[in-house]
């Protein structure tokens, strides 16, 4: 993991220095981490196409900016939010239907559940469901940290810096967004697995 981060953070280099033929290995070497953080931001999928295609076109405006060995990815995760946020404003401002939130993509990371059996199958996709659901409902400040924290691995340094903002708030937003979570999940039949409150229990079906 180690060695394709610096693998990217040098192309991403290369590229702010004008070297144009880096790009499909840069956007390879992205893309999929970027389109699931996207499909969370978004969780409509064309919504969420679009949003990937704009990071990337803004990134590719703003690389002259890019400091050298800073990390490449959490930078653009701060450039596709931004993106993010910018189209949220345009569509208070004259508002449309985008179509059903539903159509998230159901393809994320899953907990670790068996999925060899149809019922533990069925009981992934509730899972899925009932997680991707409830992170489309809430507040966008609080889904950001969440995920970024949980689902990208990030540092609570790390996201802070992504989004602008203080570690102590990073902490504040991601707890909210936990417990809205389990919340929602004792609501739908799910209960930790473990029983310290840990951000790495296992919700199990009652």
């Amino acid at each position: 993991m180690e060695a394709r981060l610096d693998q990217l953070n040098e192309l991403m280099q290369r590229y702010s220095r004008g070297e144009e033929s880096v790009f499909e290995e840069l956007y390879r070497l992205m893309a999929g981490r970027l389109c699931r953080f996207c499909l969370r931001l978004t969780p409509v999928r064309s919504e969420a196409d679009d949003l990937l295609q704009e990071t990337m076109l803004r990134l590719h405006r703003a690389r002259a900016t890019y400091l050298a060995g800073s990390n490449a990815l959490h930078w653009a995760f701060a450039i596709s939010r931004a993106a993010h946020l910018d189209r949220l404003r345009y569509w208070r401002r004259r508002p449309e239907d985008l179509g059903s939130a539903n159509d998230a993509a159901e393809h994320d990371r899953l907990p670790a559940i068996d999925r060899r059996s149809p019922e533990s199958d069925a009981r992934a996709r509730d899972l899925v469901r009932v997680i991707t659901g409830e992170l489309a409902r809430m507040s966008e400040k609080n889904r950001v940290a969440y995920v970024l924290l949980k689902e990208e691995g990030l540092s609570v340094r790390e996201t802070a810096a992504v989004l602008g903002t203080t570690e102590p708030v990073v902490r504040q937003r991601a707890h909210r967004a936990y417990e809205q979570l389990r919340t929602a999940l004792g609501a739908a039949g799910w209960k930790e697995h473990d029983h310290d409150g840990s951000w790495n229990a296992v919700p199990v079906r009652v």
